[in-house]
């Protein structure tokens, strides 16, 4: 297909568990250019752990790609920024922004927002290993006042990172309510109009995306959660047009070419336990009978997602989009 130029620049943040290569691919097809791994915490990647591989793998032909590490101690984060910065990535990125309570508990992600001076360490360090552009994702810090998160973007500025990606909700919120674009905007407008900010939250349609962009004065926007099982909001974005429905036949289409690549990648009993989600994305809000997403969930071997991809391509959706979500 041939991919629209767009003014906006549109980006796939790393999202745990789900912008492995697959997945990217998935999204790439409808014209994802920038897109980031899933995170991968420093420890894991110093001490080898099994899963670095599948997590960091780059397809030959991915364009851009970038990787973020989690972590606060700075001496693993040196250690990791050392590793990271002589494989095949454009840029590494820093985590500030996870809100989940496994990564704040280790004082790490949004919790270092809590802890300024550690989390500038942090940058510090991988800043003086890394040589390629070293970006940092983060949220604001008060939802009301811009002062503190500006003062502390400032601050990462002066550090020398390339670029800043703000989630407009503070750690707590994780992924409820609102979007302060007017915080990200005030960061923004603060620091020099060469530097890249990125306005992150809430983007599940171009509409989505309009909106924070022209709050937030952002042009370049950072998409998560609305990617999921949605591939094709790339094509929208970029096309600057509203959702549409999606074919049946495509939807198919692209659901068995995902899970395919994650056997490729993951073998069979990996792609199977992980690919429950993902079938379940594809089929949620589309109209596809509640017991055939039901079954995504026991999904084991190849022999089941066959058995399954069947029974959906020949019954199809039975409802408008929207109607299964609505009745669960």
């Amino acid at each position: 297909m041939t991919i629209p130029s767009s003014p906006t620049t549109y980006l796939l943040a790393p999202l745990a568990g789900y912008t492995d290569l697959p997945f990217r691919m998935a999204c790439r097809r409808f014209g994802l250019v920038y897109a980031h791994t899933p995170l991968i915490d420093a420890g894991a990647l110093v001490y080898g752990n099994r899963d670095n591989p599948l997590i960091l793998a780059r397809g030959p032909e991915e364009p851009w790609l970038a990787t973020q590490v989690l972590g606060s101690q700075p001496e693993n984060l040196r250690k990791a920024g050392a590793m990271l910065n002589v494989m095949d990535f454009d840029v590494i990125d820093f985590n500030m922004g996870c809100p989940m309570k496994k990564v704040v508990n280790r004082a790490a992600g949004a919790a270092l927002l809590n802890n300024p001076e550690l989390a500038l360490a942090c940058v510090q360090v991988l800043r003086d290993v890394v040589t390629k552009p070293l970006t940092v994702k983060m949220r604001i810090l008060d939802v009301d006042d811009p002062g503190p998160t500006v003062a502390f973007c400032q601050r990462l500025h002066a550090c020398g990172v390339d670029g800043i990606a703000i989630h407009g909700r503070i750690a707590t919120k994780i992924y409820s309510g609102p979007v302060a674009a007017k915080i990200i905007k005030a960061v923004r407008d603060s620091l020099p109009a060469s530097f890249p900010i990125t306005a992150n939250g809430g983007i599940f349609s171009y509409d989505d995306a309009e909106r924070l962009r022209l709050a937030s004065g952002c042009d370049r926007l950072m998409i998560a959660r609305g990617a999921i099982g949605n591939p094709w909001l790339f094509r929208d974005l970029l096309a600057g047009t509203p959702s549409t429905p999606i074919d049946h036949a495509e939807i198919c289409e692209v659901m068995h070419e995902h899970i395919s690549g994650m056997v490729a990648l993951y073998g069979e009993t990996g792609a199977m336990i992980l690919g429950r989600k993902t079938v379940l994305s594809y089929l949620c809000g589309r109209g596809y009978r509640r017991a055939l997403r039901a079954q995504a969930s026991t999904i084991a071997t190849k022999a089941d997602f066959d058995a399954l991809f069947a029974a959906v391509e020949k019954e199809g959706p039975i409802g408008l989009p929207g109607e299964a979500v609505t009745q669960d």
